[in-house]
């Protein structure tokens, strides 16, 4: 997981072949805005060189950069963001979080009582049935309703960027571009406060971090925080295994969710 706490952006002049361009750079450091600055400068005068010699960029420079605002960092492995539509993302690397909308349907369902539950009911059965088929999910697992689906939170931590984890997401019916996502910045995401416009209110368009910097965000996010204290984003449908709900960064989830609230789900 990478990410930064300070951000920059700013123009930077280049030569290319006989001319001079002008570049923008959108640059983060965890220092600085003053050493975002200059890691841009040192940027700008690398993709010059690498435009004259005609290189292509190194593969290992593709790992995504979380590029959002750090609105709280709970410990080394637990931070929330600001996503580009104005709401708190918690972003982990000690949990195993898994989003669910859907389930894999069976043959065998026809035999099972799934007729009679509800669409979230049967993703719950689905993943319990699952649990002795995939043990490498571990023993200890949160389990909440969703305004559209299912949020399980796994206190064991499997690596999204390894191929068999990729795997394992796919074969449990994640949402393909979530995993995708996992698998770029090396953690896990989930939203802690409402979607906007569930709140019927008006939605915010961050394009970078530093939009989060500006006047116009904040006296939206005041609106937005307002709203946000009538609904919940998640609730809890049952725990299995050991009780991890005092651990800091699931205490956090559960209280910025508003999970004791009880209110309409967002």
């Amino acid at each position: 997981m990478k990410y930064f706490k300070f951000w920059v952006k700013e123009p930077f002049d280049i030569r290319v072949g006989n001319q001079v361009e002008t570049i923008q750079l959108l640059v983060g450091s965890n220092v600085s805005k003053a050493v975002a600055a200059e890691e841009g400068a040192l940027r700008a005068k690398v993709i010059e060189q690498r435009i004259a010699e005609q290189q292509p960029k190194p593969l290992n420079e593709y790992d995504a950069v979380i590029k959002e605002h750090v609105a709280q960092i709970i410990d080394d492995k637990n931070i929330v963001t600001v996503c580009r539509y104005g709401a708190k993302i918690w972003n982990t690397t000690q949990y195993t979080i898994l989003d669910l909308d859907h389930y894999r349907k069976g043959w065998l369902d026809i035999f099972k009582p799934l007729r009679k539950l509800s669409l979230k009911e049967r993703i719950v059965f689905k993943f319990e049935e699952n649990l002795t088929r995939y043990p490498q999910l571990g023993g200890d697992f949160r389990i909440y309703e969703t305004a559209k689906g299912i949020r399980v939170i796994c206190r064991t931590y499997l690596d999204p960027a390894e191929r068999a984890h990729t795997n394992l997401l796919h074969k449990l019916h994640v949402d393909w571009l979530y995993v995708q996502l996992s698998n770029k910045q090396k953690c896990y995401r989930a939203r802690l406060t409402p979607k906007p416009y569930r709140m019927r209110i008006k939605t915010i368009k961050l394009k970078t971090p530093l939009d989060c910097e500006t006047q116009v965000y904040e006296d939206w996010a005041k609106d937005y925080e307002y709203a946000a204290q009538q609904f919940s984003v998640v609730r809890l449908v049952k725990a299995i295994g050991r009780d991890f709900s005092r651990e800091p960064a699931i205490e956090y989830h559960d209280q910025m969710a508003n999970l004791t609230r009880g209110c309409k789900l967002a």
